[in-house]
């Protein structure tokens, strides 16, 4: 019996080191986040405040105690609930910085798709020979191409399957159509330009 009077006697100072011990754990716990670094000194200030209330002669009984502890929960879970609520905003404003640099990330990725998307489909367009402009043939069309200087059966033959038969449409190439043939006869660079074509069949078709 006396061991437990005893005990109930250093009961407050147990109940002040276990809110010590509490008020600890959460100053070390909830310091970790800078983002609310100054809301927590607010709290900690409270709680030490509270603890030092605590340090009030030894209770009488237990009832005592049981009405002090009494008290004391209300605060505590008000403190645990605050750093809880903190504890949400801040991951929420870290969902919110993710959403934002997700958005930006992808908007960039898409405007440099969309981007290259245009040049590929410009690339494709010029690397289609004009024929509105040069003009059309067949083969009930077809002219000696052979006559214009640089030009052989063999390459003749690869100016008609690409659609060529003509010294009307060879006076009438352009810069590009030039090089889109070059590329697909597989002749040697700048080599009409050198032999002016567009000049000889200029010469030769008939008006």
């Amino acid at each position: 019996m006396e061991a437990f009077t005893k005990f109930i006697e250093n009961l407050p100072s147990y109940l002040g080191v276990f809110l010590l011990m509490l008020s600890s754990f959460l100053l070390g716990y909830f310091s970790a986040s800078q983002l609310v670094r100054a809301k927590y000194r607010k709290i900690i200030n409270r709680l030490k405040g509270e603890v030092n209330a605590l340090k009030t002669p030894p209770v009488k009984n237990k009832q005592d105690v049981e009405t002090l502890f009494s008290e004391m929960e209300p605060k505590i879970m008000k403190i645990v609930q605050e750093q809880q609520e903190i504890l949400e905003e801040s991951k929420a404003e870290e969902r919110i910085q993710k959403t934002i640099t997700f958005a930006e990330k992808n908007k960039n990725t898409y405007l440099s798709e969309t981007k290259q998307s245009k040049v590929e489909d410009d690339e494709e367009v010029d690397d289609e020979l004009d024929f509105d402009s040069f003009g059309y043939a067949d083969t009930e069309d077809k002219e000696d191409l052979t006559k214009i200087n640089g030009i052989g059966p063999y390459i003749e033959q690869k100016l008609n399957d690409i659609g060529i038969y003509t010294y009307a449409q060879i006076s009438n190439l352009s810069n590009r159509d030039i090089e889109l043939i070059t590329e697909m006869i597989d002749f040697f660079p700048g080599r009409i330009e050198r032999d002016n074509w567009v000049g000889q069949a200029k010469s030769l078709k008939v008006y």
